[in-house]
């Protein structure tokens, strides 16, 4: 069953320029001496393969292997829910955890011929977060702040967004509408029929 696509239009472009990044990041695997003073720019690169070669395949199914393999995504969706942490029964957080990567993955799929990024240059390392330049051609070069944790992808900040922000921002946009209802959210993320109605 297709899972539908995030319906925020600014979230779906914070995604697509992060994919951007990580299919940019395999340019830099020909200049290892730029990123040598940091250890966790050899991740990112790593990361980078993955995400470029499930570009080529633009099958969501990829996507979501490469999320799995880099990125936390048990923090990432956790932290989506803000305020509504509580309301997430512990019998169905893996479950979330896994719709939630479907939906992401998905929205990458969908925008994978989207990205012509030319190549990427570290800035710096500072704390839990990798900096660095994205090259686009003609285009103006942006800057693109990784956040990491324990070895994995946390987060990515493109032009001043934080793209786990942007998540929380939508996942606690469609609760407030519902009264806190988290079946909602399930429905809105793609749970199968059978869970969608109530949380038990």
């Amino acid at each position: 069953m297709r899972i539908a696509v995030l319906s925020s239009g600014n979230l779906m472009r914070c995604l697509t320029v992060s994919l951007g990044i990580l299919l940019a990041l395999v340019m830099a695997q020909g200049a290892p001496a730029r990123a040598a003073g940091c250890a966790d720019s050899a991740m990112v690169l790593e990361a980078g393969n993955a995400f470029l070669a499930a570009a080529h395949t633009k099958r969501a199914a990829d996507f979501a292997d490469a999320l799995a393999r880099y990125t936390d995504m048990n923090k990432i969706a956790l932290f989506a829910l803000g305020k509504y942490r509580s309301a997430l029964p512990p019998a169905r957080t893996a479950e979330f955890v896994s719709l939630t990567s479907s939906y992401v993955a998905n929205t990458l799929a969908d925008f994978a011929l989207k990205f012509r990024a030319t190549g990427i240059s570290l800035i710096e390392c500072r704390g839990d977060q990798v900096a660095t330049r994205l090259n686009f051609g003609a285009r103006p070069a942006k800057r693109a702040t990784w956040r990491l944790s324990s070895g994995k992808i946390i987060d990515i900040n493109v032009q001043n967004v934080w793209l786990a922000q942007m998540l929380r921002d939508n996942y606690t946009g469609i609760l407030n509408r519902a009264g806190g209802n988290i079946a909602i959210l399930f429905s809105n993320i793609g749970a199968a029929p059978e869970r969608q109605v109530g949380v038990n």
